[in-house]
């Protein structure tokens, strides 16, 4: 039975051999500086603080106490010579299992074969320290408490100064760069020029950030092809330009041509001459404290410095993948799965950004790389120049895009030198030869090469390595990536959601980088034209020619990880996207955040919209394909956190027990880190047609019971399977017709026929209910708010369009939070406009069932579970999805349920009824259920307190309240 320190010692022995960059000690006496205690494991990295490990046997009553007590020590001299004082203590708990063994072979055999341990991280200084998890412990193997130790080791307090140090850099440098535009027109054009940013605050901090860490990298290089430091350039403490940029020129002979190209070319252009030595001075000074800190000089920091730095919007203004997000997408696309023991199996791990952007997806995907080939026993600094000359390719159409990601990929490992990389500017709008390049779409035309942009005045390549005088074009065959990892444009047409791709909307998505009109003319057409057979969509936008451009790329079983907008999930537009993944690719996880606003449930900075995460593996999946829908409360905090939530999931997406949408209202699988609740997970079908609506939904049970009511039976989670309720259940284009859209009844089209006027009469020829206004929209009848004019030669049109009028109105936007109805009813037969689409009926009482339906809490799960839920607190509903929402089906009902509507119309008609998300508390609600579903359905009142607490559920849903003061209360008194 081996003891305590027994395990220490196995526990550290097998921790060692995991990381060639660490030294694990166990019950070494004489560690602390005036102490005899002893940790239990003591973690010393060449590149990281050094982290203790306090070790107790299960239930470990006092382990916690232990690795509080733990920081705040320093280590003597001679046990570590920086970072020598504790700041992270990880408190472990062995499992009895351990003990009750026969022996250490045992111990070592239970420990490499996955035995679950529990684990806890303590930072920072008493009595000012961080807990993670908050609460409870997280469970895991020794591979996964070695992961947890790498990042445990980060040095915060370090990375948190030199970020200080970059942005007061940054930010004085904007200032002086100002002076130099103020003095020197020219230099403001240059700087415009070679950013493709419109000047502003935010080009100055960019070019500054782009100088300042071009000297960093420049630091890191030195020494190496006789390359010299930038205290070797100085002249009696000075700095030149000069001198600067003739050792900048020797570096793009060897190297990094992404990094210093732009660099180079901004410095030489800023004028008058003092202003250059002005600022020079200053990054001079700052690279110098940078330097002291030593966090540029290791493995991965600057990395992590720079993301830190993205991460402030006030000093470089783009849109990006936060770095939390980027780590849960690579680690959910990139899988332990055995083969990064094997150095040529890793390099020949291919990656690919086609929309980079500062690089944070790219530098997350390689940074998972190195940790699983470091902890199956490698040393990924030697796969560095292999990695970025063939393995990693990072395209975008920004010079300080590409410049970011290059920083960050180099940043992995600054003193390992490589001959050329993947990381390419590429061609956007007028090209040289005439034409027009979209970029990296222009992989889409059947293309296999890049052309990359072309530096001015220079027959040269922006290629990794200086110049390339042989090719002019970068290679990409497509089928050739194990990943595509990207967070696209989400550029797309400005107001038409119906998808019908207007000409004058649809150029917009490439006015950027000030691309003259023709121009944007041009490249829409071509666009037009490389989304032939593919996913890509006019209305949704540049993001669907990037699923499509990953399709083309990634080889068969590789994968494909994407943020897109979460109306790809649900929105008519994205319809062929999801067909796409359905049909040819398996193993599809989707992330997605409920939560009441729009910028909380984005895993992107800045976007305002709500996104989601998809991994999927391109494996044709068939027509019985299914996905894994994670729903998470929040975003994960930090990449700590991150982590250990897709390990969660990925140990999910193999437990068969998870409950799939089909069955009972019962809720999904609880996603638990530590003690913490961070969402649930659900099973559930892909379909091709349908939209994938349970996306986004905090309470599964929810989504289960609208799932079953679409499919004809009222089952809440308080109803027994056998006590379920049949309701006759259809769809709306198969119970009546929808109307036509409001762009062929009024506007500049040649379909046209009326003009628009307000408002309505009762002697108006043409009544239209065209828009919505909150106070005319509290009852079930409401009165025309505008009439049509014909139009001079349109008269048969207008008759056309007139003969599609009706009594009930869809609401194809419908706030949840503040709009009451979901069907509106007018008195006389009347036209739909932007906000209600018309739905006909044989009969008019026929058109008072519907309307009364589509208002109960029955109606509006139905409405909301098929609406595209992009914003919280709304939902809505392009013609082609009102045609396909499931409904009552109101042709089936008898006589005298027909009759029952009549009468219930009549006694409520007049009734004022709550915002939907109110209907929890609406007595008119609350009326309209009890007569529609027990007077006119004929259902017991034994379902009026399971609908209760589903109307409540409902309404609990972040997507329904959005946010607002009328949320039910999450709590009780």
């Amino acid at each position: 039975m081996p003891i305590e320190s027994q395990i220490n010692g196995r526990i550290a022995t097998l921790l060692d051999r995991m990381n060639s960059r660490w030294n694990a000690l166990a019950e070494n006496k004489g560690v602390f500086q005036g102490s005899q205690r002893q940790p239990d494991i003591l973690v010393i990295q060449q590149d990281g603080r050094p982290v203790v490990i306090e070790n107790e046997y299960v239930p470990a009553a006092q382990v916690e106490a232990e690795a509080l007590a733990r920081l705040g020590e320093q280590l003597e001299s001679s046990v570590a010579t920086t970072s020598r004082r504790i700041n992270a203590v990880i408190a472990l708990k062995s499992p009895i299992d351990l003990r009750n063994c026969g022996g250490l072979d045992e111990v070592d055999s239970l420990l490499a074969g996955g035995i679950a341990l529990e684990y806890a991280l303590f930072r920072g200084q008493p009595p000012t320290t961080t807990r993670f998890p908050e609460r409870g412990f997280v469970r895991g193997s020794l591979r996964d408490l070695a992961t947890f130790v790498v990042q445990a080791s980060v040095p915060e307090e370090a990375v948190e100064d030199a970020v200080s140090i970059l942005e007061d850099c940054i930010t004085t440098a904007g200032v002086i760069l100002r002076q130099a535009v103020e003095t020197s027109d020219d230099t403001k054009y240059e700087i415009v020029k070679h950013l493709k940013q419109e000047y502003g605050d935010q080009a100055l901090r960019m070019a500054a950030a782009i100088m300042i860490n071009a000297l960093v990298f420049h630091e890191n290089i030195a020494g190496q092809h006789g390359v010299k430091s930038l205290d070797q350039l100085q002249n009696d403490e000075i700095l030149t330009r000069s001198s600067l940029l003739a050792e900048w020129r020797k570096i793009l002979n060897i190297n990094y041509w992404s990094i210093f190209h732009v660099a180079g070319q901004l410095l030489v252009n800023i004028n008058p001459p003092r202003i250059a030595v002005e600022l020079l001075k200053l990054m001079m000074s700052s690279a110098n404290r940078l330097a002291s800190l030593g966090v540029f000089q290791s493995h991965d920091l600057s990395g992590t410095v720079f993301q830190r730095l993205i991460a402030d919007r006030k000093f470089l203004a783009t849109f990006y993948t936060r770095p939390e997000s980027a780590a849960l997408l690579a680690r959910l696309a990139i899988p332990d799965d055995g083969r990064w023991h094997d150095p040529e199996q890793t390099k020949s791990f291919r990656v690919a950004d086609y929309a980079c952007g500062t690089g944070t997806l790219i530098h997350a995907a390689y940074r998972r790389i190195n940790l699983l080939h470091r902890l199956a026993g490698g040393a990924p600094e030697r796969l560095h120049a292999h990695m970025m000359e063939n393995s990693l390719t990072a395209c975008d159409v920004l010079p300080s895009a590409v410049h970011l990601t290059a920083s960050m990929l180099s940043s992995s490992h600054p003193h390992e030198t490589y001959d050329g990389s993947r990381t390419i500017v590429t061609e956007y709008g007028k090209t040289d030869s005439g034409g027009v390049s979209l970029g990296s779409l222009d992989l889409l035309n059947g293309r296999t090469v890049i052309r990359p942009l072309i530096p001015m005045h220079t027959a040269t390549v922006v290629h990794g390595v200086g110049e390339d005088r042989v090719s002019l074009d970068v290679d990409m065959p497509h089928a050739s990536q194990d990943l595509v990892i990207m967070n696209p444009p989400f550029t797309r047409p400005g107001s038409d959601w119906e998808g019908e791709d207007r000409q004058s909307d649809y150029i917009k998505q490439f006015r950027g980088l000030s691309v003259d009109l023709e121009t944007q003319r041009e490249m829409s057409a071509l666009a037009r034209k490389y989304a032939a057979d593919t996913c890509a969509h006019g209305y949704a936008g540049l993001a669907s020619w990037f699923v499509a451009l990953a399709d083309r790329m990634v080889k068969q079983g590789g994968a494909i990880a994407l943020v897109l907008p979460l109306t790809a999930l649900h929105g008519a537009s994205w319809k062929k996207v999801r067909q796409l993944i359905a049909q040819e690719y398996s193993d599809v996880t989707a992330l997605t955040i409920a939560a009441p606003r729009a910028e909380d449930q984005s895993f992107s900075a800045d976007t305002g919209i709500a996104e989601t995460l998809i991994v999927c593996r391109k494996s044709p999946g068939g027509p019985e394909n299914r996905g894994l829908f994670v729903s998470l409360k929040r975003r994960p905090r930090d990449e700590m956190e991150a982590t250990e939530l897709a390990r969660a999931i990925s140990a999910l997406t193999e437990d068969p027990t998870i409950r799939p949408l089909e069955v009972g209202p019962f809720g999904g699988r609880a996603l638990v880190v530590g003690e913490e609740r961070l969402g649930e997970v659900i099973d559930a079908p892909l379909g091709e047609d349908a939209p994938w609506s349970v996306a986004a939904v905090a309470d599964f049970s929810v989504a289960q019971a609208a799932y079953q009511l679409a499919r004809g039976r009222l089952w809440t989670s308080r109803i027994r399977e056998q006590e379920t309720q049949t309701i006759p259940m259809s769809t709306v284009q198969q119970t009546g017709q929808v109307g036509i859209n409001h762009s062929n009844i009024v506007g500049p089209g040649g379909q046209t026929a009326f003009e628009l006027y307000r408002p309505a009469t009762i002697a108006s020829s043409f009544p239209m209910l065209w828009s919505h206004n909150a106070k005319r929209e509290t009852r079930l009848v409401v009165p025309p708010d505008s009439y049509g004019r014909i139009k001079i030669g349109k008269e048969d049109r207008a008759f056309d369009i007139w003969d599609t009028r009706s009594h009930a109105h869809h609401n194809a936007d419908f706030r949840f939070n503040s709009q009451p109805l979901a069907v509106a009813f007018t008195e006389q037969r009347t036209i739909g406009g932007t906000a209600w689409k018309n739905v006909l009926f044989a009969e008019r009482t026929l058109e008072i069932a519907y309307t009364l339906w589509g208002n109960t809490t029955l109606g509006l799960l139905c409405y909301w579970w098929h609406s595209s839920r992009q914003q919280s607190g709304r939902g809505r509903m392009p013609i082609s999805s009102i045609r396909t929402m499931p409904t009552l089906d109101v042709t089936a009902l008898s006589t005298e349920q027909l009759a029952a509507a009549e009468s219930i119309f009549d006694d409520m008609r007049a009734r004022k009824f709550l915002p939907a998300n109110q209907a929890y508390e609406d007595p008119a609600r609350k009326e309209l259920d009890y007569r529609v579903l027990i007077e006119m359905l004929g259902m017991p009142e034994s379902v009026l307190e399971p609908l209760d607490l589903l109307r409540l559920k409902w309404c609990s849903e972040p997507s329904v309240h959005g946010g607002k003061r009328t949320a039910p209360p999450e709590n009780l008194d």
